[in-house]
């Protein structure tokens, strides 16, 4: 109870991930996270969520049917978005920002546009997440999962 009361509020995990129909959609849904990963990998991902993007976006993502590459781009007039690329070609680019604003925009038109291998999603530390905390968090993605 308190996992998933931590995931819905003060963690913020639901801003960004999806449960069961219900969050965020900027990140990758978390309904079967429990049941089709370990808990350290969950615990990595928690603490350092880059470090798997360090290795490269396929290898990072090719769990899930979507990457969640970060991109920021400035368009003409300076106006700044960041978020995660959705689809892209040579002219055109996708994405979905912070505030799950959709976005199409024509690349020739871009000031700029640079993806990282940086994750959106902050690294949860002690400060932000106590070891009690994390592991309850944890059970509650493994309840979810066992469903």
């Amino acid at each position: 109870a308190h996992g998933k009361e931590l995931f819905n509020g003060p963690a913020g995990c639901s801003t960004c991930h999806m449960i069961q129909g219900k969050g965020g959609r900027i990140g990758p849904d978390l309904s079967t996270t429990g049941s089709t990963r370990s808990t350290g990998y969950i615990v990595e991902s928690l603490r350092s969520p880059s470090r798997r993007l360090a290795q490269g976006i396929s290898e990072a993502m090719k769990e899930f049917s979507q990457e969640y590459e970060t991109v920021t781009v400035v368009t003409a007039d300076g106006t700044k978005f960041m978020g995660v690329v959705l689809n892209e070609d040579h002219f055109t680019l996708q994405m979905i920002d912070t505030r799950e604003q959709l976005h199409l925009f024509e690349k020739d038109r871009l000031r700029s546009f640079e993806k990282s291998r940086e994750s959106l999603m902050p690294a949860y530390d002690q400060k932000m997440l106590s070891d009690k905390d994390l592991q309850d968090v944890i059970a509650y993605l493994l309840s979810v999962g066992a469903q």
